[in-house]
């Protein structure tokens, strides 16, 4: 019998993202002989993630950029629905699934999931803004189900909590379990040694406040200098923010270490975990930074259901205050793998939940 095939749609390519991270946790663990994931992404060339996804038995449909060429967008989404026959569609695109879900509503697609994974526009152009606040109004009418990571995430992008789906940003907890002898070897690799590591994940973008995080490190290494930063990720605002950094001074206190793959063995050398963001669905690098045994700082835009272990301090936009509380934090680590799977971030069980999800969905066409 062959497998019910699920479209999920993402923004990009398939790169590794803290969405498309996501959607490849979930892709891996669900039992792909009963639930298998396609994904059209937007825009032309090679996504980090597309090897694997192939391998797995998925298929990648490559659309154009809607705002590029309007028109061609919608005869190309159109054409691919016709010839292809999805009982479900699952959207992560936030307010702008409802431009996909519309065109998947009149090909008649009897499931249309939208998912929001975040609590504000991810735009900062006028422009961009008021048409992406335009489709997140007009999600409603084309989303027969709705999804999201954290309550927050709902209420922001449908307007209520009421019939929402909470779809868990779970992850391989046994992946990111702390591991002294990785720790070394890491450690070796970047050339630290007894220094104290602040850890940041994320996309180098207006969102993920790397600005606010350097001018904190500043306050932070005039205090004491055997303070380091690393950074992994990367993204457009990352040339401004190496910029910044030497006009600070503080080029030998920071590595910026780009995309990586092996997010789960950088993570050991981190002693803190710093996530300034302006905005958050929820952050699945901080659960990740928990499984790991780590204190974290987090904004307080940040929704408190990340804080499964109460290892997070909240903390407001105060520079010295992120300093001190940098500079007086307790770095032993300490962890529950068990409380984090009892809270429904175990990917093995939260797979399996969305697995048999879909596959009810399904039967009930």
């Amino acid at each position: 019998m062959e497998p019910l095939r699920v479209l999920y749609v993402n923004g990009g390519l398939m790169h590794r993202g803290g969405i498309e991270s996501y959607m490849m946790n979930y892709y891996r663990n669900v039992d792909r002989n009963k639930v298998q994931f396609d994904f059209i992404v937007h825009g032309y060339g090679k996504g980090e993630y597309d090897n694997e996804i192939l391998n797995m038995g998925g298929k990648i449909y490559h659309l154009p950029i809607k705002s590029k060429n309007p028109l061609k967008y919608k005869y190309e989404i159109r054409k691919l629905f016709k010839n292809t026959n999805y009982k479900i569609i699952h959207s992560h695109l936030d307010a702008m699934s409802a431009w996909v879900l519309k065109e998947a509503k009149s090909c008649r697609i009897p499931i249309r999931i939208a998912h929001s994974h975040n609590t504000q526009h991810l735009t900062t152009n006028k422009v961009k803004f008021a048409v992406n606040e335009f489709a997140r109004k007009s999600i409603n009418k084309y989303a027969n189900y709705k999804c999201a990571c954290s309550p927050d995430a709902a209420k922001w992008l449908f307007g209520t909590t009421d019939n929402v789906i909470y779809i868990k940003n779970a992850i391989d907890l046994n992946k990111f379990k702390f591991n002294e002898s990785i720790r070394n070897e890491v450690r070796e690799e970047l050339v630290i040694k007894d220094e104290v590591v602040i850890g940041h994940i994320g996309r180098f973008d207006y969102q993920k406040n790397h600005e606010f995080l350097i001018n904190v490190l500043e306050k932070v290494v005039k205090v004491n200098p055997n303070v380091k930063l690393v950074c992994v990720g990367d993204g457009t605002l990352r040339v401004e923010i190496e910029n910044k950094i030497k006009e600070l001074g503080i080029e030998s206190n920071v590595k910026l270490l780009g995309i990586r793959n092996d997010v789960n063995r950088i993570i050991n050398c981190f002693d803190i975990f710093a996530f300034p963001s302006r905005f958050e669905g929820l952050g699945i690098v901080l659960i990740e930074a928990q499984a790991n045994g780590l204190k974290c700082i987090a904004s307080e835009a940040v929704p408190k259901e990340a804080n499964v272990l109460e290892n997070i301090k909240y903390c407001p936009f105060d520079e010295e205050l992120w300093s001190n509380e940098i500079l007086n934090i307790d770095t032993k680590r300490n962890t529950d793998l068990h409380l984090i799977s009892s809270k429904g971030y175990n990917i093995k069980e939260e797979a399996f939940k969305l697995q048999n999800f879909y596959l009810k969905l399904a039967k009930d066409v």
